[in-house]
């Protein structure tokens, strides 16, 4: 039996987690074999592996990591549209097709939904197995290091897709972290007039300026600095706001204040542990005909999203921070949870 090295959690918890060598998956007729070269930590959901609490979406034995690139090592026999020596990335979701939300072209909302890095085997191994039409090849010219965040770009992509953003409208995205970086690079290059993001960090701010994204720097302690420079760049209000933080109630609340008539307040952020609350003043929301919106998650768009890694319009390489092997796992991931300002690393399984 062929083996390989591996990052395991046998149970959520540090405690239980280690690098260790399991068996290496086995290629079937219509999967790709690939040689991870590249699988960023995701720090919601990395963190939810290494607590007691666990993912929770999380099946035990679990090797985490949903945002991975590699080489086809393998192909099976029905596979025409990979070739082995390819650089390839994989959509990390395996919706069942037969549930009542596949059926009504729900497929993110399945309701025997599998993931790759949660009930599945992730990326943070030198071996993985994907199914072939979740596959897709890039260009050699993409290092894997970006290539691998390719499902983050997915992620970030459904801000600007559910805000429905017409043209010339202003965006400001709250929270510039690995998503609101993301995000703003996005929004930058959709049908946007002018994009700001903020944040309480300078350094992350620092990461999109070169985008040609307005920044503005936020005090925790007095909201009323930033409202007021927003309310002098826009004093017709804030098309489109998009929440990128996620745990900050009071925030929420100031920010459908800022909106302008017609206004969206977009939730990207996840909340994974505990439920967020804030209050929302109906009547300004009637009065200005203000939406409250969402983010779930969207399927079947990594095509496109690689594709605008190679042409240069989105760059996820602005918030990688450093690269370790796989051995240095949990030294990377106590960087991306106590470090401020950090935001991506990136383990090499194969090195």
């Amino acid at each position: 039996m062929d083996m390989m090295k591996a990052l395991v959690y046998e149970k959520p918890g540090r405690a239980n987690g280690s690098v260790k060598m399991i068996p290496r998956p086995v290629c079937g007729d219509n999967d790709v074999l690939m040689k991870v070269m590249a699988c960023a930590i995701c720090k919601p959901a990395e963190s939810s592996h290494d607590r007691t609490t666990g993912s929770l979406m999380g099946k035990y034995p679990a090797t985490p990591g949903h945002e991975f690139a590699g080489i086809a090592e393998e192909v099976g026999k029905n596979v025409t549209d990979i070739k082995v020596g390819d650089y390839i990335i994989a959509d990390n979701a395996y919706p069942c097709g037969h549930c009542y939300y596949c059926k009504s072209n729900r497929p993110m909302m399945c309701e025997n939904y599998r993931c790759q890095g949660h009930n599945m085997q992730g990326g943070f191994a030198q071996y993985m197995v994907c199914r072939s039409d979740n596959v897709f090849s890039f260009s050699k010219d993409i290092p894997f290091d970006k290539a691998c965040m390719t499902e983050l770009v997915n992620c970030a992509s459904s801000a600007v897709n559910f805000a429905e953003i017409k043209y010339g409208e202003n965006v400001a995205v709250f929270g510039c972290g690995s998503s609101g970086n993301l995000i703003a690079q996005l929004m930058k290059n959709s049908n946007a007039g002018t994009v700001v993001a903020l944040d309480i960090v300078q350094s992350k701010l620092d990461r999109v300026k070169p985008y040609g994204i307005e920044t503005v720097l936020v005090d925790p302690d007095d909201f009323s600095k930033h409202e007021a420079v927003l309310k002098e760049m826009f004093p017709h209000g804030i098309d489109v706001i998009v929440d990128a933080v996620g745990d900050d109630g009071p925030l929420l609340e100031s920010n459908m204040k800022l909106l302008s008539a017609g206004g969206r307040l977009m939730i990207y952020s996840f909340f994974y542990f505990e439920p967020k609350t804030f209050h929302v003043d109906a009547g300004l929301m009637i009065r200005k005909g203000l939406k409250l919106i969402s983010c779930p998650l969207q399927g079947y768009n990594f095509g496109n999203c690689i594709h605008d890694i190679e042409l240069g319009k989105v760059d996820p390489g602005t918030i990688i921070d450093a690269v370790y092997p796989l051995d240095d796992y949990f030294t990377a991931l106590d960087r991306v949870l106590n470090e401020p300002g950090s935001m991506k690393m990136i383990i090499h399984p194969n090195d």
